[in-house]
């Protein structure tokens, strides 16, 4: 759960319940779902909204739109995919939201921000500077990148998408693996990673807050079946703040408690990097993306 304001939170979850069941769940980590990339537009607008930049609209123009310019990633004939690399599966979304305008307002942002996801979720990290990688944006929705001396050999060659190809190879030189896995988190983080899981924060209450488990129970009646819902606290740990890290014997306790130890099958370096990174990778590259947002 994207710690979003109210409004926006609200919003997004009205938009994503419209949203296909084909497409929320596949099987290459690095690729993104329709609520991966829904979930992006929506930390940008609520990012620029709060910081008074400029957004013209939010949220998608069309489901089906959105929905087409997701499934680019998976694009194949006979269920063999037409790219040639895992780079191009990620060139191939950030191509299509830039071009297809999927969103009101913010599609270049929206694009910018899923590549470095991607990239983030294969352990890499971009390698050129915030600016390079705005202006590789601005060529791709002014056409400009169809005169790069590599996409006119290619479209020469006949290539069906030089474009695409180009992109991939600029994302594999212009990027690299990642030194080490951050074994820091905060607790916002925290909190989406036990949300997976049917856990929760709730209750904060002078420097702690309570780990709650979600249970449902079916209540059949003579007329009709209800689902009743309910949170059982299951533990409690020291909590400061949704920005504060979480201490490493915090972090212990909480993978105890909910059953995310490597005991029960849970790797802890797959864990962390399952962590939602889009606020702070927002936070890292927030000059591009303001700038962008005039470009």
């Amino acid at each position: 759960m994207l710690l979003l304001s109210k409004p926006l939170a609200q919003e997004l979850k009205r938009v994503s319940q419209s949203l296909p069941d084909f497409g929320r769940n596949i099987e290459a980590p690095h690729l993104l779902t329709y609520d991966d990339v829904l979930e992006a537009h929506f930390c940008i607008a609520d990012y620029f909204m709060e910081q008074d930049y400029g957004i013209g609209g939010i949220g998608p123009k069309s489901v089906n739109g959105l929905v087409s310019t997701v499934e680019r990633q998976w694009m194949g004939f006979q269920g063999v995919t037409v790219y040639k690399s895992e780079y191009e599966r990620i060139a191939s979304l950030l191509y299509g939201l830039i071009k297809n305008h999927p969103f009101h307002d913010a599609n270049k942002r929206t694009a910018f921000l899923c590549a470095l996801l991607q990239l983030h979720r294969m352990g890499r990290t971009i390698t050129v500077g915030q600016k390079d990688f705005e202006d590789l944006m601005v060529s791709i929705a002014d056409n400009s990148i169809k005169s790069k001396a590599a996409v006119r050999k290619m479209d020469k060659q006949g290539h069906p998408r030089p474009e695409i190809a180009y992109l991939g190879r600029y994302l594999e030189k212009n990027s690299r693996r990642s030194a080490r896995l951050s074994r820091t988190i905060k607790f916002r983080e925290l909190r989406y990673i036990i949300s997976k899981h049917g856990f929760d924060f709730d209750n904060p209450f002078k420097g702690s807050i309570d780990i709650v488990v979600r249970e449902e129970k079916t209540v059949r009646g003579f007329f009709r079946t209800t689902v009743v819902k309910n949170k059982r606290k299951v533990g409690a740990i020291a909590y400061h703040g949704e920005g504060v890290d979480v201490p490493d014997n915090t972090l212990k306790h909480v993978r105890q408690i909910c059953g995310l130890t490597d005991q029960d099958g849970f790797d802890g370096e797959v864990l962390l990097r399952d962590a939602q990174p889009t606020f702070q990778l927002i936070n890292s590259y927030r000059e591009a993306l303001q700038r962008l947002a005039y470009r």
